[in-house]
Protein backbone atom coordinates (compact mmCIF):
# COMPACT_ATOMS: atom_id res chain seq x y z
CA UNK A 1 0.00 0.00 0.00
CA UNK A 2 1.32 3.31 -0.81
CA UNK A 3 1.51 5.82 1.85
CA UNK A 4 0.24 9.03 1.39
CA UNK A 5 1.42 12.51 1.89
CA UNK A 6 -0.49 14.68 5.05
CA UNK A 7 -1.90 17.34 2.38
CA UNK A 8 -3.13 13.78 0.26
CA UNK A 9 -4.66 12.38 3.50
CA UNK A 10 -6.60 15.27 4.91
CA UNK A 11 -7.65 16.77 0.89
CA UNK A 12 -10.96 14.96 1.19
CA UNK A 13 -11.56 16.64 4.40
CA UNK A 14 -10.81 19.61 3.06
CA UNK A 15 -12.80 19.75 0.06
CA UNK A 16 -15.65 18.70 2.53
CA UNK A 17 -15.50 21.35 4.38
CA UNK A 18 -15.48 23.90 1.41
CA UNK A 19 -18.72 21.93 0.01
CA UNK A 20 -20.25 21.86 3.21
CA UNK A 21 -19.58 25.71 2.94
CA UNK A 22 -20.80 26.68 -0.32
CA UNK A 23 -24.17 24.78 0.85
CA UNK A 24 -24.71 26.74 3.86
CA UNK A 25 -26.28 29.65 1.70
CA UNK A 26 -28.66 26.91 0.17
CA UNK A 27 -30.27 25.78 3.55
CA UNK A 28 -33.35 26.79 5.00
CA UNK A 29 -32.40 28.90 7.80
CA UNK A 30 -33.55 27.84 11.73
CA UNK A 31 -37.07 27.90 12.17
CA UNK A 32 -39.48 25.73 13.95
CA UNK A 33 -43.06 26.24 12.34
CA UNK A 34 -44.66 24.07 15.44
CA UNK A 35 -43.07 26.48 17.67
CA UNK A 36 -44.29 29.66 16.11
CA UNK A 37 -47.80 27.62 16.08
CA UNK A 38 -47.84 27.07 19.66
CA UNK A 39 -47.59 30.41 20.55
CA UNK A 40 -50.06 31.85 17.98
CA UNK A 41 -52.64 29.65 18.97
CA UNK A 42 -51.85 30.70 23.00
CA UNK A 43 -52.84 34.33 21.66
CA UNK A 44 -55.69 33.56 19.26
CA UNK A 45 -57.17 31.37 22.51
CA UNK A 46 -58.61 34.95 23.65
CA UNK A 47 -58.58 33.77 27.17
CA UNK A 48 -55.21 34.66 28.35
CA UNK A 49 -55.43 38.67 28.85
CA UNK A 50 -51.56 38.91 29.64
CA UNK A 51 -50.64 36.43 26.33
CA UNK A 52 -50.10 39.42 24.19
CA UNK A 53 -48.49 41.25 26.45
CA UNK A 54 -45.75 38.36 27.25
CA UNK A 55 -45.10 37.90 23.79
CA UNK A 56 -44.69 41.39 22.62
CA UNK A 57 -42.05 41.84 25.49
CA UNK A 58 -40.02 39.72 23.08
CA UNK A 59 -41.23 39.78 19.89
CA UNK A 60 -41.76 42.93 18.70
CA UNK A 61 -42.30 43.14 14.68
CA UNK A 62 -43.76 40.02 12.83
CA UNK A 63 -40.10 38.83 11.41
CA UNK A 64 -39.74 37.13 14.87
CA UNK A 65 -41.50 34.28 12.76
CA UNK A 66 -40.57 32.46 9.88
CA UNK A 67 -43.24 31.31 8.28
CA UNK A 68 -45.28 34.19 6.07
CA UNK A 69 -48.43 33.28 7.21
CA UNK A 70 -47.84 33.12 10.58
CA UNK A 71 -45.93 36.76 10.08
CA UNK A 72 -49.65 38.27 8.77
CA UNK A 73 -51.68 36.62 11.51
CA UNK A 74 -49.21 38.48 14.21
CA UNK A 75 -49.08 41.21 12.32
CA UNK A 76 -52.91 41.72 12.53
CA UNK A 77 -52.75 40.71 16.62
CA UNK A 78 -50.19 43.55 17.33
CA UNK A 79 -52.73 45.87 15.62
CA UNK A 80 -55.43 44.52 17.36
CA UNK A 81 -53.30 44.91 20.85
CA UNK A 82 -52.32 48.79 19.93
CA UNK A 83 -56.23 49.82 19.72
CA UNK A 84 -56.70 47.93 22.59
CA UNK A 85 -59.12 45.15 21.11
CA UNK A 86 -59.09 41.85 22.44
CA UNK A 87 -57.24 39.20 20.24
CA UNK A 88 -59.06 36.17 19.21
CA UNK A 89 -59.53 33.89 16.41
CA UNK A 90 -62.41 35.66 15.00
CA UNK A 91 -61.14 39.00 15.33
CA UNK A 92 -57.63 38.57 13.81
CA UNK A 93 -59.76 36.74 10.74
CA UNK A 94 -62.01 39.63 10.30
CA UNK A 95 -59.52 42.75 10.36
CA UNK A 96 -57.26 40.45 7.52
CA UNK A 97 -60.66 40.38 5.87
CA UNK A 98 -59.94 44.01 5.15
CA UNK A 99 -56.70 44.19 5.06
CA UNK A 100 -55.23 43.81 0.99
CA UNK A 101 -52.79 40.86 0.45
CA UNK A 102 -50.46 42.93 -1.47
CA UNK A 103 -50.48 45.86 1.01
CA UNK A 104 -49.34 43.39 3.53
CA UNK A 105 -46.67 41.55 1.53
CA UNK A 106 -45.57 45.29 1.21
CA UNK A 107 -45.49 46.19 4.92
CA UNK A 108 -43.48 43.05 5.69
CA UNK A 109 -40.68 44.06 2.44
CA UNK A 110 -40.15 47.16 4.49
CA UNK A 111 -39.50 45.26 7.15
CA UNK A 112 -36.88 42.93 5.65
CA UNK A 113 -35.62 46.12 4.27
CA UNK A 114 -34.76 47.57 7.51
CA UNK A 115 -33.49 44.50 8.63
CA UNK A 116 -31.05 43.77 5.88
CA UNK A 117 -30.07 46.88 6.86
CA UNK A 118 -29.66 46.11 10.40
CA UNK A 119 -32.11 49.29 11.13
CA UNK A 120 -35.77 46.86 12.71
CA UNK A 121 -35.00 46.03 15.72
CA UNK A 122 -33.45 49.71 16.77
CA UNK A 123 -36.63 51.08 15.90
CA UNK A 124 -39.18 51.95 18.86
CA UNK A 125 -42.62 50.60 19.09
CA UNK A 126 -43.63 54.06 17.73
CA UNK A 127 -41.65 53.35 14.69
CA UNK A 128 -42.54 49.88 14.45
CA UNK A 129 -46.60 50.65 14.29
CA UNK A 130 -45.74 52.68 11.54
CA UNK A 131 -44.60 49.89 9.50
CA UNK A 132 -47.83 47.14 9.83
CA UNK A 133 -50.70 49.83 10.61
CA UNK A 134 -52.98 49.97 7.87
CA UNK A 135 -52.81 53.21 5.85
CA UNK A 136 -56.20 54.46 3.65
CA UNK A 137 -55.43 52.67 0.95
CA UNK A 138 -54.54 49.29 2.33
CA UNK A 139 -58.45 48.30 2.25
CA UNK A 140 -59.31 45.03 0.60
CA UNK A 141 -61.76 45.76 -2.96
CA UNK A 142 -62.86 42.21 -2.43
CA UNK A 143 -62.69 39.12 -0.09
CA UNK A 144 -60.74 37.39 -2.61
CA UNK A 145 -57.81 40.43 -2.45
CA UNK A 146 -57.79 39.95 1.45
CA UNK A 147 -55.03 39.01 3.22
CA UNK A 148 -57.62 36.48 5.26
CA UNK A 149 -58.18 34.79 1.45
CA UNK A 150 -53.92 34.35 0.81
CA UNK A 151 -53.69 32.32 3.97
CA UNK A 152 -56.22 29.75 3.36
CA UNK A 153 -59.53 32.08 5.22
CA UNK A 154 -61.30 31.18 8.48
CA UNK A 155 -60.18 27.95 8.84
CA UNK A 156 -56.56 28.66 8.77
CA UNK A 157 -57.07 31.05 11.25
CA UNK A 158 -58.85 28.88 13.53
CA UNK A 159 -56.71 25.48 13.24
CA UNK A 160 -53.97 27.73 14.82
CA UNK A 161 -56.59 28.93 17.69
CA UNK A 162 -57.07 25.08 17.79
CA UNK A 163 -53.18 23.88 18.48
CA UNK A 164 -53.11 22.29 21.60
CA UNK A 165 -50.39 24.51 23.30
CA UNK A 166 -50.49 25.13 27.13
CA UNK A 167 -50.69 28.93 28.35
CA UNK A 168 -47.98 28.01 31.06
CA UNK A 169 -45.56 27.64 28.54
CA UNK A 170 -45.85 31.07 26.71
CA UNK A 171 -42.59 32.80 28.12
CA UNK A 172 -40.46 29.58 27.24
CA UNK A 173 -41.98 29.69 23.96
CA UNK A 174 -41.41 32.88 22.89
CA UNK A 175 -37.61 32.99 24.42
CA UNK A 176 -36.84 29.89 21.90
CA UNK A 177 -38.61 31.49 19.02
CA UNK A 178 -37.01 34.71 19.51
CA UNK A 179 -33.70 32.20 19.77
CA UNK A 180 -34.29 30.99 16.34
CA UNK A 181 -34.90 34.19 15.05
CA UNK A 182 -31.52 35.63 16.40
CA UNK A 183 -29.70 32.35 14.90
CA UNK A 184 -31.15 33.33 11.49
CA UNK A 185 -29.92 37.05 12.14
CA UNK A 186 -26.31 35.32 13.70
CA UNK A 187 -26.27 33.12 10.17
CA UNK A 188 -27.38 36.18 8.25
CA UNK A 189 -24.45 38.67 9.18
CA UNK A 190 -21.57 35.96 9.35
CA UNK A 191 -22.60 35.00 5.95
CA UNK A 192 -21.96 38.63 4.56
CA UNK A 193 -18.99 38.88 6.24
CA UNK A 194 -17.55 35.29 4.85
CA UNK A 195 -18.30 36.82 1.67
CA UNK A 196 -16.62 40.30 2.29
CA UNK A 197 -13.45 38.32 3.06
CA UNK A 198 -13.86 36.75 -0.38
CA UNK A 199 -14.02 40.50 -2.57
CA UNK A 200 -12.26 42.93 0.01
CA UNK A 201 -8.68 43.42 0.44
CA UNK A 202 -9.72 44.54 3.90
CA UNK A 203 -7.00 43.00 6.70
CA UNK A 204 -8.07 40.78 8.83
CA UNK A 205 -8.16 42.57 11.44
CA UNK A 206 -10.28 44.86 9.82
CA UNK A 207 -12.74 42.15 8.97
CA UNK A 208 -12.06 41.04 13.12
CA UNK A 209 -13.32 44.11 14.48
CA UNK A 210 -16.59 44.47 12.04
CA UNK A 211 -17.47 40.62 13.08
CA UNK A 212 -17.32 41.88 16.56
CA UNK A 213 -19.07 44.86 16.32
CA UNK A 214 -21.81 42.64 14.91
CA UNK A 215 -21.81 40.18 17.27
CA UNK A 216 -21.57 42.85 20.10
CA UNK A 217 -24.98 44.39 18.35
CA UNK A 218 -26.86 40.62 18.05
CA UNK A 219 -26.30 40.72 21.89
CA UNK A 220 -28.53 43.75 22.77
CA UNK A 221 -31.40 41.94 21.30
CA UNK A 222 -30.90 38.89 23.40
CA UNK A 223 -33.58 38.69 25.82
CA UNK A 224 -32.26 37.24 28.51
CA UNK A 225 -33.86 39.46 31.05
CA UNK A 226 -35.35 37.13 34.28
CA UNK A 227 -37.45 37.89 37.11
CA UNK A 228 -36.03 36.35 40.69
CA UNK A 229 -37.92 35.50 43.48
CA UNK A 230 -36.65 37.60 46.47
CA UNK A 231 -36.01 34.11 48.28
CA UNK A 232 -33.68 33.12 46.37
CA UNK A 233 -31.77 36.36 45.36
CA UNK A 234 -31.58 36.75 49.62
CA UNK A 235 -29.83 33.49 49.72
CA UNK A 236 -27.32 34.47 46.60
CA UNK A 237 -26.55 37.87 48.67
CA UNK A 238 -25.97 35.98 52.13
CA UNK A 239 -23.67 33.73 50.18
CA UNK A 240 -21.85 36.41 48.84
CA UNK A 241 -21.74 38.19 51.81
CA UNK A 242 -20.21 34.94 53.61
CA UNK A 243 -17.57 34.77 50.40
CA UNK A 244 -16.55 38.41 51.40
CA UNK A 245 -16.10 37.46 55.36
CA UNK A 246 -13.83 34.13 53.71
CA UNK A 247 -12.05 36.58 51.53
CA UNK A 248 -12.21 40.34 52.55
CA UNK A 249 -9.74 41.52 49.25
CA UNK A 250 -12.76 40.68 47.17
CA UNK A 251 -11.91 43.60 44.90
CA UNK A 252 -8.57 45.78 43.65
CA UNK A 253 -7.69 48.48 46.02
CA UNK A 254 -6.53 51.94 44.65
CA UNK A 255 -3.89 52.43 47.49
CA UNK A 256 -4.79 55.75 47.81
CA UNK A 257 -6.53 55.58 51.30
CA UNK A 258 -8.99 58.04 51.35
CA UNK A 259 -10.43 56.95 47.91
CA UNK A 260 -10.70 53.77 48.99
CA UNK A 261 -12.20 54.62 52.25
CA UNK A 262 -15.03 55.70 49.70
CA UNK A 263 -14.85 53.04 46.80
CA UNK A 264 -14.38 50.41 49.13
CA UNK A 265 -12.66 48.44 46.23
CA UNK A 266 -12.52 48.59 42.80
CA UNK A 267 -15.68 45.86 42.34
CA UNK A 268 -15.43 43.38 39.74
CA UNK A 269 -17.55 44.74 37.25
CA UNK A 270 -17.37 48.12 37.87
CA UNK A 271 -16.53 51.02 35.40
CA UNK A 272 -14.62 54.17 37.27
CA UNK A 273 -14.21 57.04 35.32
CA UNK A 274 -10.86 59.34 36.14
CA UNK A 275 -11.78 63.02 34.70
CA UNK A 276 -9.51 65.54 34.59
CA UNK A 277 -8.32 68.78 32.41
CA UNK A 278 -5.44 68.63 29.98
CA UNK A 279 -2.42 68.90 32.23
CA UNK A 280 -4.00 68.32 35.87
CA UNK A 281 -1.84 64.69 35.58
CA UNK A 282 -4.63 61.99 35.19
CA UNK A 283 -2.31 59.22 33.71
CA UNK A 284 0.55 59.92 36.15
CA UNK A 285 -2.53 58.91 38.90
CA UNK A 286 -3.77 56.42 37.48
CA UNK A 287 -0.04 54.94 36.89
CA UNK A 288 0.77 55.29 40.48
CA UNK A 289 -3.04 53.20 41.21
CA UNK A 290 -1.48 51.07 38.45
CA UNK A 291 1.84 50.48 40.87
CA UNK A 292 0.06 49.96 43.66
CA UNK A 293 -2.18 47.30 42.59
CA UNK A 294 0.68 44.99 39.93
CA UNK A 295 3.16 45.82 42.08
CA UNK A 296 2.04 45.36 45.68
CA UNK A 297 4.72 44.11 48.20
CA UNK A 298 2.76 41.08 48.80
CA UNK A 299 -0.65 40.61 46.47
CA UNK A 300 0.53 41.67 42.85
CA UNK A 301 -2.71 41.68 40.66
CA UNK A 302 -2.21 41.93 36.76
CA UNK A 303 -3.40 45.01 34.89
CA UNK A 304 -3.94 45.62 31.82
CA UNK A 305 -2.94 49.41 30.21
CA UNK A 306 -4.20 50.80 27.16
CA UNK A 307 -2.63 54.14 26.63
CA UNK A 308 -4.42 55.81 23.08
CA UNK A 309 -1.71 59.03 23.69
CA UNK A 310 1.69 58.28 24.94
CA UNK A 311 3.83 55.54 23.61
CA UNK A 312 4.85 52.41 26.11
CA UNK A 313 8.45 54.09 26.61
CA UNK A 314 7.18 57.17 27.55
CA UNK A 315 5.09 55.01 29.90
CA UNK A 316 7.57 53.13 31.64
CA UNK A 317 9.40 56.46 31.86
CA UNK A 318 6.69 58.06 34.11
CA UNK A 319 6.41 55.27 35.98
CA UNK A 320 10.73 55.04 36.88
CA UNK A 321 10.72 58.35 37.66
CA UNK A 322 8.19 58.25 40.15
CA UNK A 323 8.73 54.78 41.70
CA UNK A 324 12.64 55.91 41.75
CA UNK A 325 12.30 59.20 42.78
CA UNK A 326 14.86 61.04 39.51
CA UNK A 327 13.37 63.88 37.77
CA UNK A 328 11.62 63.05 34.26
CA UNK A 329 14.20 65.70 32.24
CA UNK A 330 17.07 63.52 33.53
CA UNK A 331 15.78 60.52 31.62
CA UNK A 332 15.27 62.30 28.85
CA UNK A 333 18.57 63.84 28.78
CA UNK A 334 19.92 60.69 29.70
CA UNK A 335 21.99 63.22 32.39
CA UNK A 336 21.86 60.96 35.65
CA UNK A 337 23.81 60.68 38.48
CA UNK A 338 25.51 57.74 39.48
CA UNK A 339 23.00 57.09 42.43
CA UNK A 340 20.36 58.04 40.21
CA UNK A 341 21.37 55.26 38.22
CA UNK A 342 21.38 52.54 40.83
CA UNK A 343 17.92 53.95 41.78
CA UNK A 344 16.59 53.48 38.36
CA UNK A 345 18.61 50.16 38.09
CA UNK A 346 16.71 49.22 40.94
CA UNK A 347 12.91 50.39 40.28
CA UNK A 348 13.50 48.16 36.39
CA UNK A 349 14.60 45.24 38.47
CA UNK A 350 11.84 45.42 40.59
CA UNK A 351 8.92 46.17 37.38
CA UNK A 352 10.03 43.05 35.68
CA UNK A 353 8.61 41.04 38.70
CA UNK A 354 5.31 43.32 38.21
CA UNK A 355 2.08 41.62 36.41
CA UNK A 356 1.41 44.97 33.75
CA UNK A 357 0.77 44.89 29.94
CA UNK A 358 1.23 47.53 28.03
CA UNK A 359 -0.82 48.32 24.85
CA UNK A 360 0.24 51.25 22.67
CA UNK A 361 -2.11 51.74 20.06
CA UNK A 362 -3.57 55.15 18.36
CA UNK A 363 -5.97 53.55 16.07
CA UNK A 364 -8.10 51.35 18.49
CA UNK A 365 -12.07 50.65 17.89
CA UNK A 366 -14.14 50.11 21.31
CA UNK A 367 -14.77 46.80 19.81
CA UNK A 368 -10.93 45.75 19.30
CA UNK A 369 -10.61 46.25 22.78
CA UNK A 370 -13.05 44.37 23.90
CA UNK A 371 -11.65 41.51 21.97
CA UNK A 372 -8.03 42.16 23.23
CA UNK A 373 -9.04 42.19 27.11
CA UNK A 374 -10.97 38.49 26.46
CA UNK A 375 -8.12 37.05 24.62
CA UNK A 376 -6.08 38.41 27.48
CA UNK A 377 -8.07 36.86 30.49
CA UNK A 378 -7.96 33.75 28.68
CA UNK A 379 -3.84 33.79 28.30
CA UNK A 380 -3.94 34.92 31.92
CA UNK A 381 -6.21 32.34 33.43
CA UNK A 382 -8.35 34.82 34.86
CA UNK A 383 -5.34 36.96 36.47
CA UNK A 384 -6.41 39.81 35.05
CA UNK A 385 -7.90 42.35 37.42
CA UNK A 386 -7.87 45.50 36.44
CA UNK A 387 -7.82 46.89 32.94
CA UNK A 388 -6.82 50.86 31.98
CA UNK A 389 -7.83 53.20 29.25
CA UNK A 390 -6.14 56.64 28.50
CA UNK A 391 -8.24 57.95 27.63
CA UNK A 392 -11.91 57.09 26.64
CA UNK A 393 -12.46 59.95 23.70
CA UNK A 394 -9.61 58.87 21.79
CA UNK A 395 -11.28 55.47 20.96
CA UNK A 396 -12.99 54.79 17.50
CA UNK A 397 -16.36 53.92 16.96
CA UNK A 398 -17.09 50.90 14.36
CA UNK A 399 -19.34 53.51 12.96
CA UNK A 400 -17.63 56.25 10.98
CA UNK A 401 -20.18 58.57 10.85
CA UNK A 402 -20.84 58.89 14.21
CA UNK A 403 -21.49 61.85 15.83
CA UNK A 404 -19.15 62.76 18.54
CA UNK A 405 -22.39 62.10 21.25
CA UNK A 406 -23.30 58.66 19.69
CA UNK A 407 -19.54 57.59 19.81
CA UNK A 408 -18.72 58.21 23.31
CA UNK A 409 -22.23 56.78 24.58
CA UNK A 410 -21.56 53.81 22.52
CA UNK A 411 -18.05 53.39 23.91
CA UNK A 412 -19.27 53.90 27.51
CA UNK A 413 -21.96 51.15 27.21
CA UNK A 414 -19.67 49.02 25.66
CA UNK A 415 -16.88 49.34 28.45
CA UNK A 416 -20.00 48.57 30.92
CA UNK A 417 -21.06 45.52 29.33
CA UNK A 418 -17.51 44.35 28.89
CA UNK A 419 -16.71 45.16 32.89
CA UNK A 420 -19.98 42.92 33.54
CA UNK A 421 -19.25 40.11 31.18
CA UNK A 422 -15.52 39.54 32.53
CA UNK A 423 -16.08 40.38 36.11
CA UNK A 424 -13.30 42.70 35.86
CA UNK A 425 -13.00 46.74 37.03
CA UNK A 426 -12.26 48.63 34.19
CA UNK A 427 -10.63 52.47 34.76
CA UNK A 428 -11.19 54.94 32.33
CA UNK A 429 -9.71 58.16 31.84
CA UNK A 430 -11.64 61.11 30.43
CA UNK A 431 -11.46 64.99 29.19
CA UNK A 432 -13.58 67.43 30.32
CA UNK A 433 -15.19 69.80 29.26
CA UNK A 434 -14.22 73.87 28.93
CA UNK A 435 -17.18 74.56 30.75
CA UNK A 436 -15.04 73.19 33.66
CA UNK A 437 -12.51 75.97 33.75
CA UNK A 438 -15.34 78.91 34.28
CA UNK A 439 -14.99 79.71 38.05
CA UNK A 440 -14.87 83.21 40.37
CA UNK A 441 -11.78 85.42 38.84
CA UNK A 442 -8.57 83.47 38.19
CA UNK A 443 -9.95 80.29 40.29
CA UNK A 444 -11.79 77.84 38.32
CA UNK A 445 -14.87 76.20 40.27
CA UNK A 446 -14.67 72.48 41.02
CA UNK A 447 -15.67 70.57 38.39
CA UNK A 448 -19.46 69.05 38.25
CA UNK A 449 -20.64 65.42 36.24
CA UNK A 450 -21.99 67.79 33.43
CA UNK A 451 -18.42 68.61 33.29
CA UNK A 452 -17.91 64.94 31.48
CA UNK A 453 -17.10 65.74 27.71
CA UNK A 454 -19.05 63.78 25.24
CA UNK A 455 -22.51 62.37 26.80
CA UNK A 456 -24.21 62.57 29.64
CA UNK A 457 -23.88 58.33 29.12
CA UNK A 458 -20.40 58.08 30.94
CA UNK A 459 -21.90 59.51 34.13
CA UNK A 460 -25.02 57.05 33.85
CA UNK A 461 -22.94 53.75 33.64
CA UNK A 462 -19.69 54.60 35.52
CA UNK A 463 -19.74 53.21 38.88
CA UNK A 464 -17.90 55.68 40.24
CA UNK A 465 -16.57 59.20 39.06
CA UNK A 466 -13.32 60.59 40.07
CA UNK A 467 -12.65 64.37 39.39
CA UNK A 468 -8.43 66.02 39.66
CA UNK A 469 -9.11 69.13 40.66
CA UNK A 470 -6.19 71.67 40.48
CA UNK A 471 -6.55 73.75 43.42
CA UNK A 472 -3.04 76.31 43.45
CA UNK A 473 -2.86 79.06 41.37
CA UNK A 474 -1.59 77.46 38.58
CA UNK A 475 0.86 80.25 37.17
CA UNK A 476 3.61 78.23 36.77
CA UNK A 477 5.80 79.67 39.15
CA UNK A 478 7.38 78.29 42.37
CA UNK A 479 4.48 76.71 42.98
CA UNK A 480 4.40 74.58 40.18
CA UNK A 481 7.24 72.05 41.49
CA UNK A 482 4.18 71.12 43.51
CA UNK A 483 1.11 71.46 42.21
CA UNK A 484 -2.25 70.87 45.03
CA UNK A 485 -4.84 68.82 43.90
CA UNK A 486 -8.18 67.89 44.92
CA UNK A 487 -9.03 64.52 44.35
CA UNK A 488 -13.59 64.68 44.24
CA UNK A 489 -15.79 61.35 43.98
CA UNK A 490 -18.45 63.05 42.65
CA UNK A 491 -20.43 59.84 42.29
CA UNK A 492 -20.13 56.87 43.79
CA UNK A 493 -23.27 53.98 43.48
CA UNK A 494 -21.83 52.07 46.08
CA UNK A 495 -21.02 54.22 48.81
CA UNK A 496 -20.32 57.88 50.02
CA UNK A 497 -18.91 60.83 47.48
CA UNK A 498 -15.98 63.09 49.19
CA UNK A 499 -12.79 64.77 48.95
CA UNK A 500 -9.31 64.30 49.54
CA UNK A 501 -6.27 66.52 48.90
CA UNK A 502 -2.69 65.18 47.08
CA UNK A 503 0.44 66.67 45.94
CA UNK A 504 1.44 66.52 42.47
CA UNK A 505 5.07 66.62 41.66
CA UNK A 506 5.44 66.71 37.69
CA UNK A 507 8.72 67.15 37.91
CA UNK A 508 8.97 63.49 39.07
CA UNK A 509 5.42 62.36 37.63
CA UNK A 510 4.59 61.50 41.14
CA UNK A 511 1.59 61.76 43.68
CA UNK A 512 1.66 61.89 47.27
CA UNK A 513 -1.27 62.59 49.91
CA UNK A 514 -0.91 65.90 51.44
CA UNK A 515 -0.20 66.11 54.86
CA UNK A 516 -4.11 66.77 56.54
CA UNK A 517 -4.64 70.33 57.63
CA UNK A 518 -5.22 70.82 61.53
CA UNK A 519 -8.70 70.88 62.67
CA UNK A 520 -10.12 74.23 64.32
CA UNK A 521 -10.97 74.83 67.52
CA UNK A 522 -14.52 73.44 67.22
CA UNK A 523 -14.45 70.52 64.70
CA UNK A 524 -11.33 69.41 67.32
CA UNK A 525 -13.38 69.50 70.16
CA UNK A 526 -15.84 67.67 67.92
CA UNK A 527 -13.63 65.17 66.98
CA UNK A 528 -12.37 63.91 70.79
CA UNK A 529 -15.83 63.74 71.83
CA UNK A 530 -16.69 61.51 69.31
CA UNK A 531 -13.94 59.51 69.81
CA UNK A 532 -13.92 59.09 73.57
CA UNK A 533 -17.81 58.00 72.57
CA UNK A 534 -16.21 55.46 70.74
CA UNK A 535 -13.86 54.26 72.92
CA UNK A 536 -16.39 53.94 75.83
CA UNK A 537 -18.90 52.08 73.31
CA UNK A 538 -16.37 49.33 72.23
CA UNK A 539 -14.63 49.13 76.17
CA UNK A 540 -15.96 46.37 79.15
CA UNK A 541 -17.70 47.97 81.85
CA UNK A 542 -16.10 47.98 85.17
CA UNK A 543 -17.55 46.01 88.33
CA UNK A 544 -18.41 49.26 90.28
CA UNK A 545 -20.76 50.14 86.97
CA UNK A 546 -24.69 49.80 86.91
CA UNK A 547 -25.23 48.93 83.78
CA UNK A 548 -29.03 49.49 83.55
CA UNK A 549 -28.73 53.40 84.65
Amino acid sequence: MIDQSPSERHLPRAAQRRAEAAQASSRELPNNAELEKAVLAVLLDGRHAMAMHKVRAIAEHPLAFFQRDHRIVYLAALELDDDGHRIDAQAVAELLSRYDFKAVLERLRQQQLLLDSDQLDGLGRAGLKTLYRRGPGDDAAAYEDSALAAIGGFNAVADLAGAFAPAAGIERNITLLWDYYLKRRMITRLLALCDKAYRTPDSFSKLLDDGSQQFLELSRHSRTATVHGLANVVDETLDDIQRTINSPEIGVRTGIQDVDDKLMSLRPGGLYVLAARPGVGKTSLALKIVANIAGHSEHKHGVLFFSLEVDRKDLVKKLLSAEAGVEFKALETGVLEPHEMDLLAASASAFKQWKLDLMDVSDLTVQALRSVVKRRMLETNGELKLVVLDYLQLLNSARPDASEYEKVSEISRVLKVMARELRIPVMALSQMSRDSEKGVGTQPRDPRLSDLRGSGSIEQDADAVIFMHRTDSGDGGKSDDCRKVKIIVAKNRFGPTGECAMNFYPAKMRFEMAAREEPQEGEEHEQSYHRAKKDRANSTPGAEEDLFS
